[in-house]
């Protein structure tokens, strides 16, 4: 376990956890360790992989993001382990899937959340587990200098997520902060760490999350594009906090969405010019994913963590690394994966996990892996190359054949007794098998405010992101 030290921060300017990055020194490196590459880890929240051009996309959102990809390794079929930020990112600091990590519920109070000190209990939720071995920590142990800057209020020191970071920072404000400043403070940081040091870098972009705001730079850059109105059936409800004035056509949600795209597009681009710059003598692994995507009444619904739909758990994944040819996988991986194989890069030593590297599947191995995504005591889904079935509480099931209905609009689980049994045998052994693993995982939970609740469903939070 990796022991920071705490500094509190003027709120308005970050709140978090830090060591002097110029005065703190790490243990001495053997001399093969001087060769590990620089991590870049960036998450950007709510995006779906289908709305970057790189995925096929017919709007240009994410020219950054493409060119990157075009150098590197993309993943076509890359699958969130929950449809919300909290589970979903606490499975790729740990490459265990929610029922191990236990870190699904959110019920939390967003404006003393956002503060990054929440005091007052009244509402429980839980927190990553200290005695789980994240990201950051194995690669401390490893010799990394390790860096985490987010604007999620679900990803703040008090619910865990700074464990194992030398320098962490979650900014506070009535609203998420912009990209630009989680990107300039974390170059900022970057230029301070000498070039012998290895260093890991995770920096979480709100955009393009809820609600549809763009920065000046982007906003309407694609209302020339939104095609004939698409009005919303009057009985379908809007949450008001989407778009001001809660317009009922759909396009401009969907614009406003894409807007956002590009300012993290504009923002990942800066980042990553600015770390390749500035850490230019060293080799360097980046990856770029997102924690979950976005619906916009695909199944009758809006934003996110409601179901198991693709439009929500299929989400983009690039990797560029070390003897890493470019090109695009269609193979099925899951974001699990991504522990594992930074660890790969680094050297660093491997827990007990249920992710698997993908750098054998990146240099040609073409095996694909079933997939687990779980909504915690209500859904779960088992997502193969060619078929997905979701699982619920109440007994129902549903099967959708990937290959002829992509989009997943038409339920076959009826008349396909033996697939949906053979795919519910696959998915109750990976269950077993995640609580299993989760069994020495003790649950933690923190206290925390109700009255601010308001607050949290102004922004789009009701109980699980």
């Amino acid at each position: 376990m990796v022991i920071v030290l705490s500094l509190t921060v003027a709120v308005g300017v970050a709140s978090g956890v830090e060591r002097d990055l110029a005065s703190v020194g790490l243990p001495a490196l053997p001399a093969t360790a001087r060769v590990r590459p620089d991590i870049l880890l960036v998450t950007i929240d709510a995006l779906r992989a289908d709305h970057l051009s790189s995925y096929g996309y017919e709007r240009l959102t994410s020219t950054a993001i493409d060119a990157f990809a075009r150098n590197a390794v993309r993943f076509d079929n890359a699958i969130a382990q929950a449809p919300y930020t909290k589970a979903s990112v606490a499975s790729i600091m740990t490459g265990l899937y929610p029922s191990s990590h236990k870190t699904v519920t959110a019920s939390v109070p967003f404006p003393e959340t956002m503060t990054g000190h929440p005091t007052t209990a009244a509402i429980v939720t839980d927190v990553l587990p200290a005695s789980v071995t994240t990201l950051a920590e194995g690669l401390h142990d490893a010799g990394y200098r390790t860096l985490g800057y987010t604007a999620n209020p679900f990803l703040s020191e008090a619910f865990g997520f700074a464990q194992g970071f030398d320098l962490f920072r979650f900014y506070p404000g009535p609203d998420f902060a912009g990209a630009e400043r989680l990107v300039a403070d974390a170059l900022e940081a970057v230029h301070r760490v000498k070039p012998a040091v290895p260093l890991f870098v995770w920096v979480h972009l709100m955009e393009p999350h809820s609600p549809y705001v763009p920065p000046p730079w982007t906003a309407g850059r694609f209302e020339a594009t939104m095609g004939a109105p698409q009005p919303i059936a009057g009985q379908v409800p809007i949450p008001a906090w989407l778009l001001p004035g809660t317009p009922r056509d759909r396009r401009l949600y969907v614009a406003a969405y894409d807007d956002e795209i590009a300012a993290a597009d504009i923002a990942f681009d800066t980042l990553l010019r600015g770390f390749c710059d500035g850490r230019s003598r060293r080799p360097q692994a980046i990856v770029v994913t997102a924690d979950h995507g976005e619906e916009f009444l695909d199944h009758g619904g809006w934003e996110h963590g409601s179901n198991l739909n693709d439009e929500l758990i299929r989400v983009p994944l690039v990797i560029k690394g070390p003897t890493l040819r470019a090109g695009v996988i269609h193979a099925q991986v899951q974001l699990v994966d991504i522990l594992p194989t930074l660890f790969e890069f680094a050297g660093a030593r491997l827990p007990p996990i249920a992710g698997h590297s993908l750098l054998g599947v990146a240099r040609g191995a073409s095996t694909s892996t079933p997939a687990l995504s779980e909504i915690v005591g209500s859904q779960y889904a088992l997502r193969d190359q060619a078929f997905k079935l979701i699982d619920f509480d109440d007994g129902r099931v549903q099967l959708f054949d990937l290959g002829r209905d992509p989009l997943e609009h038409r339920d076959i689980a009826t008349g396909n007794a033996a697939q949906v049994r053979r795919m519910r045998g696959v998915l109750n052994r990976m269950l077993q098998q995640a609580l299993q693993m989760g069994r020495t995982i003790h649950n933690e939970r923190v206290p925390l405010d109700p009255i601010v609740t308001e607050r949290l469903r102004s922004l789009g939070y009701a109980t699980q992101h």
